[in-house]
């Protein structure tokens, strides 16, 4: 497996990086181009974007650091949320706020290797992580999947967070994983099967 072109997004590709929010969120939880914006310009090493051949963003990742994930205050998950509020640049929880890759990409394994080869490119970037956090709607399966092949594991649900979009189960999964120099962690072992 090739390492594919992750590279730090630009502010001069915000539409694109919204047009990927509008195919992958419903509109009811899209982030506004203001906020992506911000989150782009207040920590651009944890705003990440996987180009083609192109150069073109078929995908995003967009995260901050979280001074710790023990404490869990839930509005710090809220759409919107300010990250001068919940970015700390010496944090060492990695918190990753949003990723989607273009519907034309999605099922081929793709996603999964994005959302790895970042993870693994923001550790090598961000040494002082010691773990990492993320939340998404229970009935998100595909996403949930790729999580747990990355070593993360469901530690809470947050009741009804999900209820303007759901369709049957509005619960948040919170999922969370700790960073190790073990040889098992996938993130630490890409490209190799």
């Amino acid at each position: 497996m090739h390492n594919l072109n992750v590279r730090s997004a630009r502010p001069d590709e915000i539409d694109r990086i919204m047009a990927l929010e509008d195919c992958g969120f419903h509109k009811n939880i899209q982030e506004s181009k203001s906020v992506m914006l911000e989150r782009m310009r207040h920590f651009p090493a944890g705003f990440l974007v996987l180009a083609n051949d192109a150069d073109d963003a078929i995908g995003y990742l967009c995260s901050e650091l979280w001074e710790s994930s023990e404490a869990l205050d839930v509005s710090a998950f809220a759409l919107g949320h300010d990250i001068k509020d919940t970015h700390h640049a010496d944090g060492k929880s990695l918190y990753i706020s949003s990723m989607t890759v273009s519907p034309e990409y999605r099922g081929s394994g793709l996603g999964k290797r994005f959302f790895q080869q970042s993870i693994a490119m923001l550790r090598t970037r961000l040494p002082h992580l010691r773990g990492s956090i993320l939340l998404l709607s229970a009935e998100w399966s595909g996403a949930y999947k790729i999580y747990q092949d990355s070593s993360y594991t469901e530690v809470t649900r947050l009741k009804d967070f999900f209820a303007a979009i759901a369709a049957h189960d509005a619960d948040a999964i919170v999922m969370q994983t700790s960073f190790t120099d073990d040889i098992h962690n996938p993130a630490t072992q890409l490209g190799k099967k």
